[in-house]
C-alpha cells in the first residue's frame, strides 16, 4: 500500500509536469514570442496591454468595452474566467483533502498503531496480544488510507485538475480579443479574419510513458 501512494504521488507529479508543459507548447508560451493573426485587427494586445486603434487599455478597461460593444466577447471571456475560478476551487479542494484528511489520518493512524504495536510487544497475556494486533491493524488500514488521501487523491486533484483549469481559464480569457476580432470587429479587419481558438485536454502517449497536453 505504501508503495502504491508513493507511486500514485510520482505519476501527479509527472502529470502535472506534463500538462502544463503542453499547456505552454500548444499556447505559444515561450521565450520568443511570434505574431498570430488572430491578433490582428482593431482590438489588439501587447503584453498585458490591449490596444483599440492605437488608444491603450487595461485589462479591465477591455472587459468593459467588451461588455457594450461586443456580447460573444464578453459571454467567451466571462466563460474562461469561470473555468478559471472553477480550478483554483479544484487546487483548493485538492490541499483541503490533503491536509484536512489525510494528514490527520495518517499522524493519528500512524501514533495508535505504533502504541498498539509497543503494548503487544510488552506483554505475555495471548488475549491481550490478540486484541492489541487487532487494534494495531485497524489503525495501520487509517495510516494506509491517509497516505492514499496526502500521496495521491489530493495532490491528483490540485495537479491534475485545478492547476490545468487555472492556467487554461488565464491565457484564454486574455485572449478574448481575438473574439471580439471575429465577430464584431471583422469589418474594421480590412479583410483579415481570426478563429477563435479552443483547447482540449488530451491524455498523451510518448516514449517517456503517460502525460497530459493542453492544445487550443
Amino acid at each position: 500500500m505504501k508503495r502504491f501512494c508513493l507511486f500514485l504521488l510520482a505519476l501527479c507529479l509527472f502529470g502535472m509536469a506534463e500538462a502544463q508543459v503542453g499547456i505552454m507548447r500548444s499556447s505559444g508560451i515561450s521565450s520568443v514570442q511570434k505574431t498570430n493573426l488572430q491578433d490582428l485587427g482593431p482590438l489588439t494586445k501587447k503584453g498585458n496591454i490591449y490596444y483599440y486603434h492605437g488608444k491603450p487599455m487595461k485589462q479591465a478597461e477591455m472587459v468593459q468595452f467588451l461588455n457594450e460593444n461586443c456580447a460573444e466577447a464578453y459571454n467567451y471571456y466571462r466563460k474562461q474566467h469561470k473555468i478559471e475560478m472553477a480550478g483554483w476551487g479544484m487546487f483548493c479542494a485538492g490541499i483541503v483533502v490533503t491536509m484536512g484528511i489525510g494528514v490527520p489520518m495518517c499522524v493519528v493512524g500512524g501514533a495508535k498503531s505504533d502504541y498498539y504495536e509497543d503494548l503487544r510487544g510488552k506483554t505475555t497475556d495471548p488475549g491481550l496480544r490478540e486484541q492489541y494486533y487487532q487494534e494495531w491493524g485497524k489503525y495501520g488500514r487509517i495510516w494506509d488510507a491517509g497516505l492514499g488521501f496526502c500521496c495521491g487523491i489530493g495532490p491528483g486533484i490540485t495537479a491534475l485538475v485545478g492547476v490545468p483549469m487555472i492556467i487554461v481559464g488565464n491565457v484564454q480569457k486574455k485572449n478574448a480579443h481575438r473574439v471580439y476580432n471575429s465577430w464584431c470587429g471583422s469589418e474594421e479587419m480590412e479583410g483579415n479574419s481570426a478563429e477563435i481558438s479552443q483547447f482540449e485536454l488530451k491524455l498523451i502517449s510518448g516514449a517517456n510513458g503517460l502525460g497530459l497536453a493542453l492544445a487550443f
